[in-house]
């Protein structure tokens, strides 16, 4: 069977069943049909519309407090690479390997992936990042 004769087919049995909804007689109060039956709504007077309540003020926002300038970072013990390698080094030990795998992530969250890139201005950050393990 072809689309087209499915179509035809469907459109014939969508117009017999519109016929027979609106032959259908229209059942008495005490029985009750097995289906609803479709009944046209009977015009009814309008309900008077209330007025809609009045709108709310607009809500008044407070200006945000003043944020507290950020705690200065504590000074590096270290200064050049050398000794910034060093103090990674024991800091690692002194954490062990668990905790020490950590300094890593410090390392990843300042821009780096090696020690030996961190500039002396990240020192006190790569300090405190690691203190903060500890």
């Amino acid at each position: 069977m072809s689309l087209e004769a499915k179509i035809e087919d469907l459109t014939a049995a969508i117009h017999a069943l519109v016929a027979a909804m609106g032959a259908r007689p229209t059942a008495a109060p005490a029985a009750a049909p097995a289906t609803p039956a479709l009944v046209a709504p009977t015009p009814a007077t309008p309900a008077p519309v209330a007025a809609a309540p009045a709108m709310p003020a607009p809500p008044v926002f407070a200006p945000p407090a003043p944020v507290a300038p950020a705690a200065t970072l504590p000074k590096a013990p270290f200064t050049d690479q050398k000794s910034l390698i060093d103090y990674v080094m024991s800091s690692y030990k002194a954490l062990g390997v668990a905790k020490g795998a950590q300094i890593q992530q410090v390392l990843v969250s300042l821009g780096h992936q090696n020690i030996n890139d961190v500039k002396p201005e990240n020192y006190d950050a790569l300090f405190a990042g690691v203190e903060a393990l500890k």
